[in-house]
């Protein structure tokens, strides 16, 4: 997912001049929500999205059961009408909404959504979430291949209105983790289909796709919602902008209304407008631990012992570095990942795995988005690794390509940065293990699958101490080197736009957006509803 660091631009805004030109914006009665972000590609398919800005605009096209609070985060009853479990927490009965439709005017079924978990529990749809599965009863060999029958998976709809699923263990966070977008119906006539065109989407959410290019998508309100009465904003415009100091200027022009991840902020007029947050994300290095030698754990933790990380995660470089995969929360001890050097342990390591003092090593290719940060880091892992005959071949992807398409080619070493899907801690633990169609670094280790799946045989305390025990394990088999945990940026003037809220996740339920009244700019005057 692509996340900005952002310090060294929000240092400049101290000085930043509020003496900027008198500019024109839109008025607070516009009824047109215009969304400016980068130029990105766009997955419309939910099954196969993996990206940010993807989750976002989905809060548009497709609704589950259950959708995100705006605010807090907490799960609210969409598709569902109501639910009940059963005493001993594995069985959940939902009753879906009698008025729930497509965007075709068709009902929504129950039927919908046992056919379209099962079409994304397929291994040949290849699914990257269908690891968030495996808590529902026979998710986990059916997705595997393990059972070719749909009908070992525990779930069934007695009538149009009624989805009953079973569990494998009772899941207190199981409404919480039906909020993500893996977990929403997709109509029968894209089941199947390998490639999604914007013409042909019928959704279930607030919004319809009016038309989409390259450069923009043009939603409009969906007028078969269940709740389209409730849906303030009639339509939705989202340009795709490849210049930041083009986004600003837009922005400052009152054309843009929020910008997700492109602005200059040296040119900003009103810096009231930024927004940063603490978020449920981490930015690490990762090993294709699928790949001799880097297969052996032992040889990947001694060549992080000899990186001098207090060189690398301070504070100058990232906001909040961090050794730890998990973004500590109450209830959740997230263990220190490998935080110092130790060139004894590490040399004792290395000879354990055949390679006395670094020997036999073979130059490693290292796949990473070109940035400064990237840079002054790699400089000071060559300087820890060459001392031992090591070699870093970079492979730099340049700003607007995909760097998973570089990876393609191969690689020993890469960059990512992920954010939790909901608010747990297995949102980031459960993509490592070992079959799971989001471990794109090979990470293989049963001790760290039996914790995994002992975690959802439990609850409170218990599970969140497995849970810890597992990202400890995983930290110590070093398949992957965090290095900071993230904050959200954007920036939308709060009171010229309503029911956008921080939160820990940056995703920002369409459905809950109105207009308000926009605040006067830095030497602009308010005037008849229009400010000039």
């Amino acid at each position: 997912m692509k996340l900005y660091r952002l310090k060294s631009a929000w240092l400049c805004m101290a000085a930043l001049s509020v003496c900027a030109p008198a500019l024109v914006f839109s008025d607070g009665a516009a009824r047109e929500l215009v969304v400016g972000m980068g130029t990105y590609d766009v997955e419309l398919n939910p099954y196969k999205s993996i990206y940010a800005h993807e989750m976002q605009l989905f809060t548009a096209l497709y609704e589950g059961l259950f959708s995100y609070d705006p605010q807090s985060l907490d799960p609210v009853r969409a598709q569902a009408e109501s639910f009940e479990k059963s005493a001993d927490g594995k069985t959940w009965t939902f009753r879906m909404r009698a008025g729930a439709r497509w965007a075709d005017g068709t009902p929504v079924t129950a039927g919908d959504f046992v056919e379209s978990w099962l079409y994304l529990l397929s291994p040949r749809t290849k699914a990257e979430y269908a690891v968030f599965f495996d808590i529902i009863q026979g998710a986990k060999d059916y997705r595997t291949g393990k059972s070719s029958s749909p009908e070992s998976v525990g779930l069934r709809a007695p009538d149009d209105r009624t989805l009953v699923v079973e569990l494998t263990s009772p899941a207190a966070y199981f409404t919480r983790l039906l909020c993500h977008s893996a977990f929403v119906p997709v109509h029968r006539s894209l089941r199947g289909t390998r490639t999604w065109e914007a013409a042909a989407v019928v959704g279930n959410g607030p919004y319809v796709i009016e038309a989409m290019d390259e450069g923009s998508m043009l939603l409009r309100r969906n007028p078969t919602y269940w709740d389209a009465g409730n849906v303030a904003v009639q339509t939705i415009k989202v340009l795709f902008l490849d210049s930041e100091k083009d986004a600003t200027r837009r922005y400052d022009d009152g054309e843009i209304h929020w910008l997700t991840d492109m602005a200059d902020l040296d040119a900003l007029v009103s810096t009231d407008a930024i927004q940063f947050a603490p978020m449920f994300a981490t930015g690490y290095y990762f090993w294709n631990s699928s790949r001799r030698p880097w297969n052996d754990a032992r040889l990947r933790r001694a060549l992080a012992l000899l990186v001098p990380w207090d060189r690398i995660r301070t504070e100058d470089n990232y906001y909040a570095p961090s050794s730890s995969l998990v973004l500590p929360f109450a209830g959740y001890e997230s263990p220190a990942g490998i935080d110092r050097r130790d060139e004894e342990e590490a040399m004792r390591l290395l000879a354990q795995a055949g390679h006395p003092g670094g020997e036999g090593l073979p130059a490693l290719r290292f796949v990473y988005y070109e940035s400064e940060t990237h840079e002054a880091n790699l400089a000071v892992i060559e300087e820890a690794w060459n001392a031992i005959g090591v070699r870093v071949e970079r492979a730099r992807v340049p700003a607007g390509e995909s760097i998973r398409d570089h990876r393609q080619a191969g690689f020993d070493l890469s960059f990512t940065s992920w954010i939790g899907d909901f608010a747990d801690p297995a949102a980031f633990l459960l993509m490592w293990t070992a079959d799971s169609g989001l471990n794109e670094g090979g990470y293989r280790s049963r001790e760290y699958d039996a914790l995994m799946a002992r975690s959802m045989e439990e609850e409170g305390k218990a599970r969140l101490a497995t849970l810890a025990q597992a990202e400890a394990k995983l930290l110590s088999d070093a398949p992957l080197l965090p290095l900071y945990h993230s904050v959200s940026f954007n920036v939308i003037d709060l009171d010229a736009v309503t029911g956008w809220f921080q939160n820990p996740l940056d995703i920002h339920p369409f459905k809950s957006m109105g207009f308000g009244a926009p605040k006067a700019r830095p030497y602009v005057a308010l005037a008849g509803g229009t400010a000039r």
